[in-house]
């Protein structure tokens, strides 16, 4: 959902998301650019070499379905199909640190409604760590995912709601147990008692997935983007019911580091 551009170095990184497109193309290309994704990211010591150099790294791979129509408008900057977007998000950390806690091999799920144009932000989001976490790893995934280490993280909860230079507002984050396979070209998330999230990716040319890459918006930049079509997305939680099928199903490996664009956070019912 969020991608990433250059800013002129007297501004720095994103002040305010929701002011323009312009900023915020632009500051979401700056922290691209200060997150290389090479193939030494994935050798053996990557985590150690990271935990010398960033307060968090974390590696794995993601997916999720919305409410758009495939292929998502929201990926080019453009109103969602029906208005407002209403999605669903697992995350599969294969290896991580947030700070000098460990968070390999934990899970990571996220309700997000979007009102509008994802650029004007406004999102009302959900935190769910999976149950097999600490109590230090939740604390620290939480950390992560509110955007307090900045980096690309720092871009997806600025769009937050929250008053104008305050802290961004989320939902109180949740323990649960979280269903995470891929058996491709299958994908199935469950936040156990909560939501699920159903999908099969597209076949293209001579059977190969659809993929997108390059696109202004992602959630994992600047990884390619392999699109689904999602049988089932439902959600419980927070006072919200929502069920949805024949959405958009987007997914891709992700790396995420820290970086600028640190936020504040709380968390409201």
């Amino acid at each position: 959902m969020i991608n990433q551009v250059k800013q002129n170095n007297k501004k720095g990184f994103l002040e305010k998301v929701h002011d323009s497109r312009r900023t915020f193309i632009k500051s979401l290309a700056t922290v691209a650019a200060a997150t290389p994704i090479v193939g030494s990211m994935f050798k053996a010591k990557d985590a150690d070499a990271a935990l010398a150099d960033h307060t968090m790294y974390l590696r794995g791979s993601y997916f999720e379905s919305c409410t758009c129509e495939t292929i998502c408008p929201c990926l080019l900057l453009l109103d969602p199909t029906k208005g407002s977007c209403t999605a669903l998000l697992g995350w599969n950390i294969e290896k991580g640190h947030v700070g000098t806690v460990d968070v390999s091999g934990t899970k990571v799920a996220m309700f997000l409604y979007a009102p509008q144009n994802l650029l004007k932000g406004g999102f009302t989001m959900a935190l769910y760590v999976d149950s097999s976490a600490s109590s230090s790893q939740r604390r620290a995934l939480t950390e992560a995912y509110h955007g307090i280490h900045g980096g690309h993280l720092g871009v997806v909860a600025s769009l937050a709601k929250g008053a104008e230079g305050g802290p961004r507002e989320f939902l109180p984050t949740r323990s649960a147990r979280i269903s995470y396979k891929v058996d491709s070209p299958h994908r199935h998330l469950i936040i156990d008692g909560i939501g699920e999230n159903k999908m099969e990716q597209l076949a293209g040319a001579a059977g190969r997935p659809v993929v997108v890459h390059d696109t202004p918006l992602a959630v994992a930049p600047p990884f390619p983007i392999t699109v689904s079509r999602a049988s089932k997305m439902s959600y419980s939680d927070h006072g919200i019911e929502h069920s949805y099928e024949g959405g958009n199903g987007l997914s891709s490996p992700f790396v995420y580091m820290d970086g600028a664009n640190k936020q504040t956070a709380i968390e409201k019912s």
